[in-house]
């Protein structure tokens, strides 16, 4: 893919209520919401972000994980998908998907099967996992985009067959002529990624070694776009030279990392005909700015 530059903008978003009026913002119309991190939503974040990607014309929703505090509560979550209506849903599994309260390692195989059924095979979401016991796809969507959702929270790393299947997806993607953009997307921050060890970090040497390898992976096949969330905040980085986002800003409990990180937000990407175009739309109203080069 050619060289292209990354706008990254942090845009103003409108109040909470009433959503803005639709609008596309791109020539060819093509705009991903992007955010994780919704459970103990007392603020009505996520409602309120569902109704804005509508309202401003998305064409896909990518879901980083943790939807309620704990995977029995999952059935609030997919009674509030149909404000999203008819914009296609991608979700990424988080912790709180398949452990009690996040943490508490109990029944996982049958917390996975369930967020499979539920959410994943349907109209909504037109995918289905391409490996056993995990939630691991890829998808082509509007504007030359290939998403990738990773997952990191079913072991400690990523595992050996879903880096295999990572590097054969990324391979393929590369060979594809009508992709232009890939987009990597996991529940857990990638390891030393200078914002917070809240991620891969903690789960031991493993971990560690397969956040590197991802890393190597997503460098050599020219990723465009790499997004997190677990970390309740905003962050804006660059990780082998791929700029990177963690946006866990969904309604969950903000960390106490200051106003300019601890804000509830999703992110906007508009594809454009010289790269992609990064907003954080945030539920309180604050905006800052910025500029990087997209790698090739």
């Amino acid at each position: 893919m050619r060289s292209s530059l990354l706008l990254l903008l942090v845009a103003l978003s409108a109040c909470p209520s009433p959503p803005v009026a639709p609008t596309t913002g791109t020539p060819g119309g093509v705009r991903l919401i992007i955010g994780g991190d919704s459970r103990d939503d007392h603020s009505h974040v996520l409602p309120w972000a569902f109704r804005e990607a509508k309202a401003r014309g998305a064409t896909a929703f990518f879901f980083l994980g943790d939807m309620e505090i704990t995977p029995q509560l999952d059935g609030h979550f997919d009674r509030e998908l149909p404000l999203l209506d008819p914009v296609p849903f991608y979700p990424a599994l988080g912790n709180h998907e398949v452990r009690l309260f996040g943490f508490i390692v109990a029944g996982h195989d049958h917390a996975e099967k369930e967020f499979r059924e539920r959410f994943l095979d349907t109209p909504r979401t037109p995918v289905v996992s391409s490996l056993p016991g995990k939630v691991v796809y890829s998808a082509n969507v509007a504007g030359g985009v290939h998403l990738v959702a990773l997952d990191n929270v079913s072991q400690n790393g990523f595992g050996k067959d879903q880096l295999d299947w990572l590097a054969k997806d990324l391979d393929a993607a590369r060979a594809d002529t009508s992709v232009r953009y890939i987009i990597v997307g996991m529940h857990k921050p990638l390891a030393k990624n200078g914002v917070s060890t809240h991620g891969m970090d903690k789960d031991g040497a493993q971990a560690l070694l397969d956040s590197d390898a991802a890393l190597a992976l997503f460098v050599s096949n020219k990723v465009s776009l790499i997004v997190a969330s677990h970390v309740h905040e905003f962050a804006q980085l660059t990780q082998g030279g791929i700029p990177s986002y963690i946006s866990g800003g969904l309604g969950a409990p903000l960390d106490h990392s200051g106003p300019e990180h601890a804000f509830h937000h999703f992110l906007q990407v508009d594809v454009t005909d010289v790269g992609l175009k990064v907003s954080v739309i945030r539920f309180d109203g604050a905006a800052t700015m910025g500029d990087d080069e997209m790698p090739d």
